[in-house]
């Protein structure tokens, strides 16, 4: 029963994200790791993250910079293993109020209504896409790091949602290639892992449906409660 309720879990996670970019991780994560181990909900997530991503790049190809997505998708992957080789090494915890006091100043400076702009220049792509590679292989989700930096370079709901996206698909296939080898993720992790695939497709279509119909404003409100809640997440994990 355990694993019903942790695909019941991953269902609403993933319905989140499909509207807003993302979302899955921290929740599945969060409320996963009191039904299952945390490497196995770890191992787990990985797996919906990837089928999530894939999908979500096909649905919204049209409206991907794919310019910018194959940047920030190419320079995170070996940053993403680096942090993914770390988390066997050394201790994450310090690292997560530093995360969640930028993740929470920039959420709340958006409710506030002021827009802070980034430029999109290849220097800031390549500081952005390394910090991201490596707190989602360090931390398990460093989306909410690419999120408040996509959200500043002005990227409407579909093309932010496409292009948060486009970039996770390498790092998702490299935490999952590298929790195989550390063996977090076993054969057994299959039945579960293939019901969780299923899941991604499901909702990335549904999601999709929803973002036409919600307003850009309404979009970019419920993203920075988004935010605020992962960064809770991550001080309260």
């Amino acid at each position: 029963m355990d694993y019903v309720y942790f695909l019941i879990i991953a269902l609403f996670g993933s319905m989140i994200s499909a509207v807003f970019g993302f979302g899955s991780g921290f929740i599945v994560l969060s409320f996963g790791a009191f039904l299952l181990p945390l490497k196995d909900c770890i191992a787990l997530t990985s797996i919906l993250f990837a089928a999530a991503t894939l999908t979500k790049a096909f649905l919204y190809r049209k409206e991907i910079d794919w310019e910018l997505a194959m940047t920030i998708a190419l320079v995170s992957v070996p940053f993403a293993w680096l942090g993914a080789e770390a988390l066997a090494r050394i201790d994450p915890e310090p690292l997560r109020p530093l995360l969640a006091g930028f993740i929470i100043f920039s959420a709340g400076v958006n409710l506030t209504g002021y827009r802070v702009t980034l430029p999109s220049t290849f220097l800031v792509t390549f500081l952005v896409s390394a910090l991201y590679g490596f707190v989602s292989g360090f931390l398990s989700s460093g989306n909410p790091v690419k999120a408040v930096a996509m959200e500043k370079m002005g990227f409407e709901r579909q093309a932010f949602i496409g292009v948060m996206a486009a970039t996770g698909i390498g790092v998702n296939l490299t935490k999952i290639s590298s929790y195989a080898d550390n063996g977090i993720l076993q054969p057994d992790h299959l039945p579960v892992g293939l019901a969780l695939f299923v899941i991604a497709i499901i909702t990335a279509v549904l999601g999709k449906r929803l973002v036409l119909k919600m307003p850009g404003e309404q979009h970019k409100k419920g993203l920075s409660f988004i935010l605020l809640i992962a960064a809770g997440a991550l001080l309260f994990k």
